[in-house]
C-alpha cells in the first residue's frame, strides 16, 4: 500500500509536514496511545505493525484493526471531542510519523485531495465495522480473524505463510471468544486443508476458500 500522505501532498504541503510533523520510535509492546488520551494528531507508519483494540463496558477486549506499513493511526480520534476511542499497540519495533493536530486540520481543510482519501479511509473502516460475522459460528470467526491478519501483513505467495501471525489470544479477541475455542477452531481450519500451521506461524493453503468462510456460514 502506498503513502497516502505522500501520495496526497507534494510541493508546499510536502515542506510543511517535513516542518511540522516528527518521526518517532516505539518498542514492541508499548501504546502509542490509549482510549480515553486526548487525540494530538495522527500517525503514518513508516515501518512496523500495530494492533488496535477496544474493551468494552466489562472489560472484555476486541482487536479492531491491524496496521501495517503507510497506513494512517489515529484518525478515529479526529473531530469532535478530540478523544482517541481505541488503544494503539506495536507488535514490534515500529517507526511512525506524527502530524500533529494543528497541521492535519490545516492539509483537512485545503488540500482536497488529501480531504477526499481520507474521507475513503473513514468509509472503508466503516465497512468493515459494519460486516456482521457475530451470528457465525466461531471457526468462520476465526477464519475471518486470519484472514484479518492476512490482508494487513501479507503473506507468502508461494506458500501462503503469513509475513506476521498474530497471537492466538488476538485471534480469540478478533473472532470475540476464548482462547481455548480458538484453538480448537484453527485445528478444524488446518484439519479441513485450509491453512496448515509451523510452530505458532499460520500458513494459509486454501486463501478463496479461507474468505469465504470468513465472511459466511459455510462450515470449514
Amino acid at each position: 500500500m502506498r503513502s497516502l500522505i505522500r501520495e496526497t501532498c507534494t510541493g508546499q504541503w510536502l515542506e510543511l509536514l517535513n516542518r511540522e510533523s516528527k518521526k518517532i520510535t516505539v518498542k514492541a509492546k508499548e501504546n502509542i496511545f490509549n482510549a480515553g488520551d486526548t487525540a494530538l494528531g495522527i500517525y503514518e507508519i513508516i515501518s512496523g505493525k500495530i494492533k488496535v483494540t477496544a474493551k468494552d463496558s466489562t472489560g472484555t477486549e476486541s482487536l479492531v484493526r491491524l496496521a501495517g506499513d503507510n497506513d494512517i493511526l489515529g484518525h478515529r480520534g479526529v473531530g469532535g471531542d478530540w478523544i482517541y476511542r481505541v488503544t494503539a499497540t506495536a507488535l514490534e519495533d515500529t517507526k511512525l510519523l506524527f502530524i500533529p493536530r494543528y497541521t492535519f486540520e490545516l492539509m483537512a481543510k485545503n488540500n482536497p485531495e488529501f480531504s477526499y482519501r481520507l474521507m475513503t479511509l473513514f468509509a472503508e473502516d466503516l465497512r468493515h465495522s459494519e460486516e456482521k460475522t457475530m451470528h457465525l459460528p466461531v471457526v468462520n470467526r476465526v477464519a475471518n480473524a486470519i484472514l484479518m491478519n492476512c490482508e494487513a501483513f501479507g503473506m507468502n505467495n508461494k506458500t501462503g505463510k503469513l509475513n506476521y501471525t498474530i497471537s492466538r489470544q488476538d485471534y480469540a479477541n478478533r473472532a470475540v471468544t476464548t482462547y481455548e475455542s480458538t484453538i480448537r477452531a484453527i485445528a478444524d481450519l488446518k484439519h479441513s486443508g485450509i491453512i496448515d500451521t509451523d510452530n505458532k506461524t499460520i500458513l494459509v493453503k486454501d486463501f478463496d476458500r479461507l474468505k469465504k468462510i470468513a465472511l459466511t456460514a459455510e462450515i470449514a
